[in-house]
């Protein structure tokens, strides 16, 4: 069964800031944090929701949270090229929201994970799934999300190196996939799962070395 998740209210940003330091348990022991943004403050956490809160979902477990993610709008020739996180969203704030934009961009996102080798699907699907269905109700262009590609070399950054790596996945599992499903490219796999496409490579996304795919999904009523 496909899961959506919640719109954010106000009286949730709190508890978004603690699950960095507060992941919580579930049954099989202590859960953990397997992404999160640079400067995952109450102040940019705010800004960001404050910007365009239409824009922020949380996935939940038991009444707890596990997984958030809140987009802005941006205009293709931003969100669609290259670029680095810092630049594109203003430090994570969200000030880079723009009101007339066609593509929902993630800006700010915390995804937990499971004990053991658990996949993010429940974390980060419901997330993708709620995302779309903004776009297709506001009659936008797509989602577009900067996911961690695994590897710390150079070409790790590269378009060329990923879109190798996402056809080798395809060739030796017999579904989107990359290798090391439980490691950096596990987001990528949910995502590859609901219907994003790779786009293109963001070298030194977040910093030195942190190489990122972009994931995009279009919207097919957009044309």
């Amino acid at each position: 069964m496909t899961m959506s998740a919640r719109t954010v209210i106000h009286d949730d940003l709190n508890a978004i800031v603690e699950l960095q330091d507060n992941p919580g348990v579930d049954t099989l022991g202590q859960r953990s944090v397997a992404f999160v943004h640079p400067e995952h403050s109450g102040a940019t956490v705010n800004a960001c929701f404050d910007g365009f809160p239409q824009g922020a979902f949380v996935s939940e477990n038991g009444g707890r949270i596990i997984g958030y993610a809140n987009a802005i709008r941006l205009q293709p020739r931003v969100a669609l090229t290259t670029h680095d996180w810092i630049t594109a969203t203003r430090d994570g704030s969200g000030v880079s929201h723009d009101p007339a934009g066609s593509w929902l961009y993630v800006c700010r996102m915390l995804l937990t994970a499971g004990a053991g080798h658990q996949s993010l699907a429940r974390e980060l699907s419901p997330l993708l799934v709620s995302l779309k269905a903004l776009v297709e109700k506001a009659g936008l262009d797509g989602v577009a999300i900067a996911l961690p590609f695994p590897g710390k070399r150079e070409r790790s950054g590269t378009t060329e190196y990923q879109k190798q790596a996402l056809e080798e996945g395809v060739k030796d599992f017999g579904q989107p996939r990359l290798s090391g499903a439980m490691g950096p490219s596990a987001s990528i796999n949910v995502a590859l799962s609901d219907g994003f496409n790779h786009q293109i490579a963001l070298p030194h996304y977040v910093g030195i070395s942190k190489h990122f795919a972009l994931m995009v999904w279009r919207n097919p009523a957009s044309g």
